[in-house]
């Protein structure tokens, strides 16, 4: 498992849905030039992506294929992985509080990569209801 910034999860994340094979995106890194990815994606500029990659392109390829843990994570960060990640929205599939997330409706799939996902911080707990809720760890 690759540990990565939440910059870098924003990068692969938004990466990965662009159709492009491994190839294609170690290549496009290895030149520098990512303009056409900044085309169909303008709000990044994809240097955290390129300085991941820098640091080895096996563990790279892990984290581009979803396989890493941030870091550290805010509240404001994983609300945006849910969104960007996996497509969940607050109101529809969660609420979202003021210390967490609670009533969080996802398969098993998406629980077992937000368990790895997240930062050490956080613990997700499975409700009696079947939904999910994430608050950071009581010390």
């Amino acid at each position: 498992m690759t540990i990565i910034n939440l910059m870098q999860a924003y990068e692969l994340d938004k990466l990965s849905k662009l159709g492009l094979t491994d190839e294609e995106i170690v290549s496009t890194l290895q030149s520098g030039d990512v303009s056409a990815w900044q085309e169909k994606v303008p709000q990044f500029e994809f240097h955290e992506t390129k300085t991941l990659l820098q640091e080895g392109e096996h563990s790279f390829l892990g984290a581009l294929h979803g396989n890493y843990r941030v870091k550290y994570v805010t509240l404001p960060g994983i609300q945006r992985l849910l969104q960007l990640r996996f497509q969940l929205e607050e109101g529809e599939d969660y609420q979202l509080l003021e210390t967490g997330i609670q009533y969080l409706s996802c398969n098993e799939e998406i629980v077992v990569k937000l368990q790895n996902m997240l930062s050490t911080n956080w613990h997700l707990t499975k409700q009696v209801d079947g939904t999910y809720s994430i608050f950071v760890k009581q010390l």
